[in-house]
């Protein structure tokens, strides 16, 4: 997938490397695709679906900015305010929101394939039915994130601070969840076949319907996690204390 998604951009001319450099000043009054922006603010414009496809919005404030159905994909966000902003529907295929600010961000119905959150502060944000399939969330702060029934298929949580997440329903398949606080977090129904769910800490989760087929659970702890008709079959370096709560 990411091979093709790549050739497409050279299909149209641009790549996100080549994105990222030399692109034209942008006019902050009418902001538009692949222009440098860096200088605007866009706070709480209405800017509905705006396109901003492989512009540059590194460090922009963007808060309380309504933009649903905005297009994103390619867009440099790097270390951008976007507190309380509305992205509903937002396409931001490979966007990069590296340290990006997403206090209570909307972003429910996105479609983030590939897109970057890496240290991103996501505290109270809604990704509810998302795409974000191999996206990365490494490092990021999630507390309190609702993202219901979204595809996270592929993505990395790597030392991600996911404390009471709710994550209902949600599809986390082959996914790289390592050294991941899920403290408390809402995850019935869940699937996590596959995924490489290692140095963990699940303590308290809610875990009723979940599917870890397969999964890796090495050194993660589940303590007094609700297990009811969890799955577990095939799972491998199941921890001591989680096989003595199954007996």
């Amino acid at each position: 997938m990411r091979v093709w998604v790549l050739a497409l951009f050279a299909c149209w001319g641009w790549s996100p490397a080549v994105v990222a450099a030399g692109l034209p000043k942008g006019d902050c009054a009418a902001p538009a695709s692949f222009t440098d922006l860096r200088h605007c603010d866009l706070s709480g414009r209405d800017l509905a679906g705006i396109e901003l496809r492989g512009s540059r919005l590194d460090g922009v404030n963007l808060s309380n900015a309504k933009m649903p159905g905005c297009d994103l994909t390619g867009a440099s966000l790097k270390g951008a305010d976007l507190k309380w902003a509305n992205l509903v529907e937002c396409r931001a295929r490979l966007a990069d929101f590296s340290g990006a600010d997403l206090f209570h961000v909307t972003l429910d119905g996105a479609v983030l394939d590939h897109a970057r959150f890496v240290g991103a502060n996501l505290f109270g944000a809604n990704l509810n039915e998302v795409k974000a399939r191999e996206a990365n969330f490494s490092s990021a702060y999630m507390k309190d994130i609702a993202m219901e029934e979204s595809d996270f298929r592929g993505a990395l949580f790597w030392e991600s601070f996911m404390q009471r997440a709710v994550a209902i329903g949600s599809d986390f398949r082959d996914a790289l969840v390592h050294s991941a606080t899920l403290t408390g977090a809402s995850l019935e129904e869940a699937r996590f076949e596959g995924a490489d769910v290692t140095h963990s800490l699940l303590n308290g989760a809610h875990l009723a319907g979940a599917r870890f087929n397969g999964a890796d659970l090495a050194d993660s702890r589940f303590v007094n996690a609700r297990l009811e008709e969890t799955d577990f079959s095939a799972a491998i370096n199941l921890p001591t204390h989680l096989l003595e709560m199954l007996r």
